[in-house]
């Protein structure tokens, strides 16, 4: 089994790659609650779930 590529936060409604994830990310902080994965676990599959790209660990 592969560690997830991205995580959502579902109380901002922002994807993260925990791949190029930064310290901006704040992504410890996020509650195990509105931790969200996908499945395919993909950047397309995030933004069609209306989550946004965070602008730290994901270059558009």
């Amino acid at each position: 089994m592969s560690m997830p590529g991205y995580l959502g936060d579902k109380s901002e409604n922002i994807v993260h790659h925990l791949g190029t994830m930064t310290q901006e990310c704040n992504i410890y902080q996020i509650k195990k609650g509105d931790k969200a994965y996908f499945i395919p676990d993909t950047i397309q599959q995030a933004l069609e779930e209306k989550y946004t790209q965070c602008k730290f660990c994901i270059k558009n």
